[in-house]
């Protein structure tokens, strides 16, 4: 046992010394690499920026139209899915509830996608300095899509749920509500909830891998392309919220288990 401690000590701090080694050498290198290149840098970064302002709208009108192809075509697909479970045999049965996850799948990613390109893209555009350049009604323009863009992938969210509720009446909530996903979840039976549980804390995980070497990235991006404190301390919170809501609820269930 003592044996164990030690070397799980021993691991942590040479793992720990060897980072703030390999970050150090890292340092320096971008340090005298950005010092040899910040011009063509800012003039690549001003490029990119530029062109991608003259394409702001015509990119957000093919995410709309991706998003609403993808949206349609996935819907149809599970109705389908739907439709042939009432009459399945058990082979078939199981064969169709993958299907329906995986469609499932494909109409919450590609909200998910849909939503973030849109911020994303949207971004480039959205300064003063870009909308007083004479750019004010082309802006204007592509918020009308981004907009329409967002209305469409909270109403396919509600049509998903309700696709889904009818196909199964035992699912509650209303995906209007705060507390839509409580009622969800409180109506799932154990399998579902073991696999919501299991794929919450995997993305917890993953959170906590991700999420330290993004807050490294953007410290480094506001030290030598001064992007701001703002993602730095954006990144910092979501990072701290996650880390003590996991904290919260691990002391929260245990203590109902106490009591």
């Amino acid at each position: 046992m003592k044996k164990t401690k030690k070397s799980s000590y021993f691991s942590a701090t040479w793992k720990m010394l060897l980072a703030m080694f390999i970050g150090g050498i890292a340092g320096g290198v971008m340090a005298v690499a950005y010092e040899l290149m910040r011009n063509g840098i800012n003039e690549g970064l001003r490029s990119v920026t530029g062109t991608i302002q003259h394409y702001i709208f015509p990119a957000l009108v093919v995410v709309a139209v991706v998003t609403v192809i993808i949206g349609e075509y996935s819907m149809h697909r599970l109705k389908e899915v739907y439709k042939e479970m009432e009459d399945a045999d058990e082979e078939r049965f199981y064969e169709l509830d993958y299907e329906e996850e995986m469609w499932g799948g494909w109409i919450s990613g590609s909200n998910i996608v849909s939503q973030v390109f849109c911020i994303i893209i949207l971004s480039f555009g959205y300064s003063l300095k870009y909308i007083r350049s004479g750019s004010s009604n082309y802006f204007l323009a592509a918020c009308i899509i981004f907009c329409l863009c967002y209305f469409y992938d909270l109403y396919l969210s509600v049509r998903y749920v309700k696709l889904i509720q009818k196909a199964h009446p035992e699912k509650q909530g209303d995906p209007s509500s705060r507390k839509f996903l409580e009622q969800w979840v409180e109506s799932c039976d154990e399998a579902e909830k073991e696999v919501i549980y299991k794929s919450a804390y995997k993305t917890y995980v993953i959170l906590n891998k991700v999420i330290p070497v993004l807050l490294l990235l953007t410290m480094i991006s506001n030290l030598f392309l001064n992007t701001g404190i703002m993602a730095v301390l954006i990144v910092a919170v979501i990072y701290l919220i996650t880390g003590l809501t996991y904290i919260r609820s691990s002391m929260v269930f245990k203590a109902k288990k106490i009591g």
